[in-house]
């Protein structure tokens, strides 16, 4: 079990995750609400930061540029090492550049 801190606009959760789980039904299961559409990295509406640590990732959706700024789909990720992940609406906006309107 890796422990993964959830960094959210209103505070921080950390969720115990298994490495054969995903990061987002992770987060589910612990309750939080984040958010999500195809739930197999083809979009990137899961889109993460990770901020620490490592995961091991399988989506398609993110560009190798993305990726190296380090965004990550919370879908099809599971934890290598504990992490800390920065998740919202507000990851979303600035990944598709909206944060600059």
């Amino acid at each position: 079990m890796y422990d993964v801190t959830f960094s959210l606009d209103e505070g921080a959760e950390t969720v115990a995750i298994a490495p054969d789980e995903s990061v987002l039904d992770a987060a589910e299961r612990a309750g939080l609400d984040l958010p999500h559409s195809c739930r197999n990295g083809m979009c990137t509406a899961c889109a993460g930061e990770l901020l620490s640590g490592e995961l091991e990732s399988n989506g398609t959706a993110l560009s190798p540029e993305e990726e190296a700024d380090g965004y990550v789909l919370l879908c099809c990720s599971s934890p290598r090492t504990d992490c800390e992940i920065r998740v919202g609406e507000r990851v979303q906006d600035e990944l598709l550049g909206l944060d600059a309107f």
